[in-house]
């Protein structure tokens, strides 16, 4: 049996995201510095899951442009087979839009199915929320109970 491998929609490989972070409450995190204050290399990417197979980058492009510039959107497909595995990437171009993106598109319904939104393994993202005293328990408590295991037998 061929090793679980995966890859971007656009060619470049990638793993699978951590579980685990959230969201938070209250209001919107303070604007970002002024010159970015050495950040030019992190993204502002979050996971997307739960997708049903026939979604495309452009639905998840105008879905998620509606909370801040999106630059890229990465749908992850099998790179045996080519078919979609039910999840991508997100990154806006700062990160306030991604954190409200994470607080306010999970559990969004797209195509009848109602998305998981996260924090992205790659990202930082999750350390600034840290910092800016947001709960992040309930995506946390939430996503703990889910199952992301194979197929059962």
């Amino acid at each position: 049996t061929a090793p679980n491998r995966l890859m971007w929609a656009g060619g470049a490989p990638t793993g699978m995201p951590v579980p685990g972070a959230g969201t938070y409450g209250g209001a919107p995190p303070p604007p970002a510095p002024a010159g970015g204050g050495g950040n030019a290399n992190q993204k502002n990417d979050i996971f997307v899951g739960n997708l049903a197979f026939n979604t495309t980058e452009e639905q998840l492009h105008q879905a998620f442009s509606e909370l801040g510039r999106v630059l890229n959107v990465r749908l992850v497909t099998d790179i045996d087979t080519g078919k979609p595995r039910g999840f991508a990437f997100v990154e806006f171009e700062d990160p306030q839009a991604a954190l409200s993106a994470i607080r306010n598109m999970n559990d969004y319904e797209l195509n009848g199915r109602r998305l998981r939104v996260n924090f992205s393994n790659s990202s930082h993202l999750e350390d600034l929320a840290g910092k800016l005293g947001m709960d992040l328990s309930q995506i946390s408590n939430s996503r703990s109970t889910k199952s992301t295991g194979g197929g059962g037998g």
